[in-house]
C-alpha cells in the first residue's frame, strides 16, 4: 500500500511508490564513458596499473580505477563515499563494469603499491597525456607550486610542518607542475609534511623536464617564494629557462627594498609604485634582478604583501627574475601564475585530491597520481567535447552528469533513457554527437611549426 505525504505548500496529495526499474541520478556519466572509450582508456589503464594479486575473485584493476574515477566524477572525496555508488544499478552498465568495487577493495589494492609501481604508472600516464595536449603549440609556461594537505591520523609521511590553517597538525606537502596554457598537470610528488618547498626542487624540475618530449619547449617558469633558492636559480640559468620567482621577504631583502628611492608610479593605479634593483644574498655567487612593487595602505583595502620594519604606509612584494622584459611586464607575467592556485583548489575541492588517504605513503601517492590523471582527462573533455576550458568539475557535474536515467532495452540492445526537457536535451544531444564524431587524429596532438 503506497505511503502518503501532504506538502505544506499544497493541498494536493503526492503518492509515494517504489519501482524495481534500474535508475540512476548520474545518467550524464554516459558522456564521460563514451569519451573514455574514444580515448581507448581501458587498454591504457591495463598497461599502467600493476596487478600482483593471486585471488581468483580479485576485481580487475581496470574496474578499480574506472570505479574510483567515476566516484570522483559523482562527488566522492573519501573511499567511504564509493560505497554509495554500489546501490546504483545503472552505473556498472554505463562503465562496462561487472559491479562497483567496495571501498575495502580499493584501499587494499592501492595500499599495496610500491614506489616503483607508482613511478611506472605515473610515467605511463604522463607519456599518454603529453600525446593528447589540448593546445597545438610547442612552447609552454611551467608553473610550480606546493600545497598543504592536513591529515588526521598516523599515515606514513604525515608529519608536523608548515600548516597555516591547522598549525601543529600532521600533513602531507605535495608539489605540482602545470603547463599553464594547456591547464595540464605535468608532474606531481607527494612529500612529507615537514618538507620545505625548496627541498628536492631541482630534482623535481629535472624529472618534470625529462618527461617532456623534444617537441615541447618551456618558454618560462613561474614559482612562489618556496622556490627562492640559489641552487634552483642556477639550474634554471644553466638550462637557459627564463624565470620569475616570488621573493621570500627575509630581513636582508627587506633592508634592500627599504633603501630603494627610484620608485616609479603605475600609470593606471596612483596607489601603486614599482622599482627595479639588483640583489645578492650573502651566499650567492652573483647578484640577480629584482622587481619590487609597493601599494599604499588604505582603509578597507586588503593589500597583498607585507610592511617593512616601521614603514607602515605601504605593503611590499617582489620578484626575482632573469627575464629581459620591462619590469611591469615581468610583474604582469608573474601575476598570471594565480591560475595555478585555482587548479590546485579545483583538485582539492572538486576531485577530492586531499581526501583519499591511506596508511601507506605510496598508496596515497598512487591514488593522488590517478586523480591527477583524471583531472587531465576532464581537461581534455572540456577542450574536445565542451569546447570550453572554464567550467570546473563541480559545474560539469551539476550541468551534465547529474541527469536522471532509466536503463531499459530496445530489442536486443540496452537503452538508457535520459530525463531532459527541450533545451537540456538539445545540449546533451549536441555533446553526444560531438563525442561520436571524434577520431584518433582529433584526439591526439598534431604538432605544427610556429
Amino acid at each position: 500500500m503506497p505511503a502518503h505525504h501532504t506538502p505544506k505548500s499544497s493541498s494536493r496529495q503526492i503518492e509515494i511508490e517504489f519501482t524495481d526499474k534500474p535508475m540512476t541520478p548520474y545518467g550524464g556519466l554516459i558522456l564521460l564513458a563514451r569519451f573514455f572509450d574514444k580515448l581507448k582508456l581501458r587498454p591504457l589503464l591495463a598497461s599502467a596499473l600493476p596487478d600482483q594479486r593471486t585471488s581468483p575473485n580479485a576485481r580487475p584493476v581496470v574496474e578499480i580505477a574506472m570505479a574510483l574515477m567515476a566516484a570522483v566524477a559523482c562527488g566522492a572525496t573519501r573511499f567511504a563515499h564509493v560505497g554509495r555508488l554500489r546501490w546504483d544499478r545503472v552505473l556498472p552498465s554505463l562503465l562496462r563494469l561487472q559491479r562497483i568495487p567496495s571501498a575495502a577493495t580499493l584501499t587494499r589494492y592501492f595500499g599495496a603499491f610500491t614506489q616503483g609501481q607508482v613511478e611506472r604508472m605515473a610515467h605511463r600516464f604522463g607519456q599518454w597525456t603529453l600525446d593528447h595536449l589540448p593546445k597545438i603549440t610547442r612552447s609552454y609556461t611551467l608553473d610550480l607550486d606546493s600545497s598543504v594537505v592536513t591529515r588526521y591520523g598516523r599515515q606514513q609521511g604525515a608529519k608536523k610542518g608548515y600548516n597555516p590553517k591547522k598549525p601543529g597538525r600532521p600533513s602531507h606537502r605535495p608539489v605540482f607542475a602545470f603547463l599553464a596554457e594547456a591547464r595540464i598537470l605535468a608532474n606531481l610528488w607527494l612529500r612529507s609534511g615537514n618538507t620545505s618547498d625548496v627541498s628536492g626542487a631541482v630534482e623535481f624540475l629535472k624529472e618534470t623536464l625529462a618527461k617532456l618530449p623534444p617537441h615541447i619547449q618551456i618558454k618560462a617558469l613561474r614559482a612562489d617564494s618556496g622556490f627562492h633558492d640559489q641552487k634552483f636559480f642556477r639550474f634554471l640559468e644553466m638550462r637557459g629557462i627564463p624565470y620569475a620567482v616570488y621573493v621570500r621577504m627575509d630581513r636582508r631583502i627587506q633592508r634592500t627594498i627599504a633603501a630603494t628611492t627610484n620608485w616609479q608610479p603605475l600609470e593606471d593605479d596612483p596607489y601603486r609604485q614599482y622599482a627595479e634593483l639588483s640583489y645578492q644574498a650573502r651566499t650567492w655567487d652573483r647578484p640577480r634582478r629584482l622587481v619590487a612593487l609597493r601599494e599604499q595602505i588604505r582603509e578597507g583595502k586588503d593589500n597583498r604583501g607585507k610592511t617593512l620594519f616601521d614603514m607602515t604606509d605601504y605593503t611590499y612584494t617582489a620578484i626575482l627574475t632573469n627575464m629581459s622584459l620591462p619590469a611591469l611586464d615581468v610583474w604582469r607575467f608573474y601575476n598570471q601564475r594565480a591560475d595555478v592556485e585555482n587548479r590546485i583548489k579545483e583538485l582539492k575541492e572538486d576531485f577530492g585530491a586531499d581526501g583519499f588517504c591511506l596508511d601507506s605513503f605510496y598508496g596515497t601517492e598512487a591514488v593522488l597520481r590517478l586523480i591527477g590523471f583524471f583531472y587531465n582527462l576532464i581537461t581534455l573533455f572540456k577542450d574536445r567535447v565542451l569546447q570550453n576550458t572554464k567550467p570546473r568539475l563541480k559545474t560539469i557535474r551539476f550541468q551534465i552528469l547529474m541527469v536522471a536515467g532509466v536503463l531499459g532495452a530496445a530489442g536486443r540492445y540496452a537503452l538508457l533513457r535520459l530525463s531532459a526537457s527541450a533545451h537540456p536535451r538539445k545540449r546533451l544531444e549536441s555533446l553526444i554527437n560531438r563525442i561520436e564524431a571524434l577520431d584518433q587524429i582529433q584526439l591526439r596532438c598534431s604538432w605544427e611549426e610556429g
